[in-house]
């Protein structure tokens, strides 16, 4: 009996909600555009590409003799690139670099017998007031056996410990509210080591401690005992990095989104067994008086937008004349309540066929057809945009996502070359199979490249850890869902919508609470927010009396993360510092000159 006025009530809603949007309507008043639009600026405005600027006071050794420092070689410069650090590559299998004209020396290696008893020279290069980090760690071997004791290590293993979680000390990082954050497929992965009491602990797993930084003479040696370098943890090297000067500052982006993949598209007939069991209803009512009304309600209590991805078809045509959708009454209905709430559409295909000619070739069936040429590809992507402008003419749409996050490089040049309104790419930031993986970046021809981070409404260890690594690292949050995600088994289905609702729910709030001051905004609104953080370049003078930050590329504002290691921040003229956690603070830069003082 409950569960049957349960679900009239919802129905109830549902009618209400659909009633008042035929009176805005019938009142003649437009749906709002989503502020995001207003982000995005002219090609001509980005002239820089996250280029560092000053003189190289940083090394960076590798090792190509060693496949675990040639395979982590990628994500340490991409983390150093993202930072604006400029810096010198050394490679120690061809000769051992001087540390001498560095401030700091950054090891993105393993092994440390190449170096032989020149790794005294390095100790004594610290002594004086360099700084060295260990990026990895670090295998047991004669040459590390010289220098334990100056890394604060007074016992260590042979053999390295399992590490199955990553523990931050609590002020250490944002985001760290309910820890430990779980490692999937761990493995002997860090040095089994105890340490002395001059040694500061910022992160373990149990008893073993995974970034700890100790002071020698003038110098300090950070080491990151975290042995699972891949673009998830990048936040956890990049916190690591930030512990070697008195004040690290870094540009971010500044900004969550959320995507509804697929919406709006033409609503599946029939039932779906797990919302029939829960609600009883048909999947079109299901849309309609629940699942709707229930992320309208999310995006309302947590104050953020959507920006929904139109389909036209699910007809599975990649050739010939296209036939245009006339049944457009979901379309209408979904779209405009999504405008009028402060979201935004942009595109996600004609149908669900990737963007993929016939010299494309899957690795992983996924059931898809291939397109018969790049024509038909140009067709698809022109009846799409006239399908959906002539729907919505005001709106402005400038977001592709492509199905499946899969799209070919020669999709992409025909977006670029001949669709100048569609700004923006949103695919995947971890790629796997045939995904189309980015970075946070922007293309010489213009294309901002805005991956989406995690998705659906499972819980999963690996999306939870790869969303706190990337709040640390860009401070961004980037979320898509389908609506036929209740319809899979794979994406949550049996668990039911007040799973994946719930899981949504603690997603919003996690961001509300770990970083109150960053922006929400429209897939536009991000993608405005990459071009600001692509195009800034500082360059950070630190003195006794202060810091000067001058800024190349400004915009109009742009955002560091600050790290505060010693010292307290006084007065700010040329931005405002918001305080997060611990030592950490967001600075927004409104000036080409930044002059932050020290309290006294």
């Amino acid at each position: 009996m409950k569960k049957n006025i349960f679900i009239l009530f919802r129905v109830l809603i549902g009618f209400i909600a659909f009633f008042a949007l035929l009176l805005i309507e019938r009142m003649g008043i437009p749906y709002k555009a989503a502020e995001g639009n207003s982000l995005i600026v002219e090609d001509s405005k980005i002239t820089h590409y996250k280029e560092a600027a000053g003189t190289k006071n940083c090394l960076f050794i590798t090792d190509s003799s060693d496949v675990n420092a040639v395979d982590s070689r990628d994500d340490f410069e991409q983390i150093l690139t993202d930072m604006r650090i400029a810096y010198d590559t050394a490679d120690i299998n061809e000769e051992i670099p001087d540390p001498s004209g560095y401030d700091k020396v950054v090891m993105g290696i393993k092994h440390l017998t190449a170096f032989g008893e020149k790794i005294l020279d390095y100790t004594t290069y610290v002594e004086n007031g360099g700084k060295i980090l260990f990026w990895l760690p670090i295998e047991r071997e004669e040459s590390l056996d010289i220098i334990i004791g100056k890394l604060g290590i007074t016992d260590i293993s042979y053999t390295f410990v399992e590490v199955d979680k990553f523990d931050p000390k609590e002020d250490f990082m944002i985001g760290s509210t309910e820890v430990p954050f779980a490692i999937e497929d761990y493995y002997g992965s860090s040095m089994q080591v105890n340490l002395d009491a001059s040694s500061e602990v910022f992160a373990t797993c149990d008893t073993t401690p995974l970034i700890w930084r100790r002071k020698f003479g003038d110098g300090y040696f950070v080491v990151c005992n975290f042995g699972y370098c891949e673009k998830a943890y990048r936040g956890i090297y990049c916190a690591a990095y930030s512990l070697l000067d008195d004040v690290c500052i870094y540009p971010v982006i500044n900004g969550a989104t959320f995507y509804l993949d697929d919406f709006p598209s033409p609503v599946p007939n029939g039932d779906g067994k797990y919302i029939r069991r829960d609600y009883g209803m048909d999947i079109a009512e299901f849309y309609t008086n629940v699942w709707w009304p229930d992320l309208l309600s999310l995006g309302s209590k947590y104050d953020f937008p959507y920006t929904g991805l139109i389909i036209e078809t699910y007809e599975d045509q990649v050739s010939g004349k296209l036939k245009a959708n006339t049944d457009v009454a979901d379309y209408y209905y979904y779209g405009n309540m999504l405008l009028n709430s402060g979201g935004e559409l942009g595109y996600h295909g004609y149908n669900h066929q990737p963007l993929c000619n016939r010299d494309f070739v899957y690795t992983v069936d996924l059931g898809y057809k291939l397109w018969e040429n790049n024509d038909e590809i140009k067709d698809s992507l022109t009846e799409l945009t006239e399908f959906s402008t002539g729907l919505f003419p005001t709106a402005k749409l400038q977001v592709y996502v492509p199905p499946s996050n899969v799209i070919s490089q020669e999709g992409i040049d025909i977006i670029d070359n001949d669709f100048p309104d569609i700004k923006t790419i949103a695919s995947i930031y971890l790629p796997e199979g045939d995904t189309y993986g980015q970075e946070f970046d922007v293309d010489e021809s213009g294309m901002i490249n805005t991956p989406r981070i995690v998705s659906g409404g499972v819980k999963d260890d690996y999306m939870r850890i790869t969303a706190f690594s990337e709040l640390n690292y860009h401070f961004v949050a980037s979320h898509f869902m389908h609506p036929d995600d209740l319809l899979d088994v794979d994406r949550g289905a049996e668990l039911g919508w007040e799973s994946a609702k719930s899981t949504i729910e603690e997603y919003m709030d996690w961001i509300n609470e770990s970083a109150p001051p960053m922006r929400h905004l429209t897939g536009s609104g991000i993608a405005g927010a990459v071009q600001r953080f692509t195009n800034i370049v500082i360059d950070i003078d630190q003195r006794e009396d202060g810091i000067t930050i001058s800024v190349d590329g400004l915009i109009d504002t742009a955002y560091c993360l600050v790290r505060v290691n010693h010292g307290q921040i006084g007065d700010v003229k040329g931005g405002t510092l918001t305080h997060l956690k611990g030592d950490l603070y967001l600075l927004e830069i409104t000036d080409n000159t930044v002059e932050i003082g020290y309290a006294k």
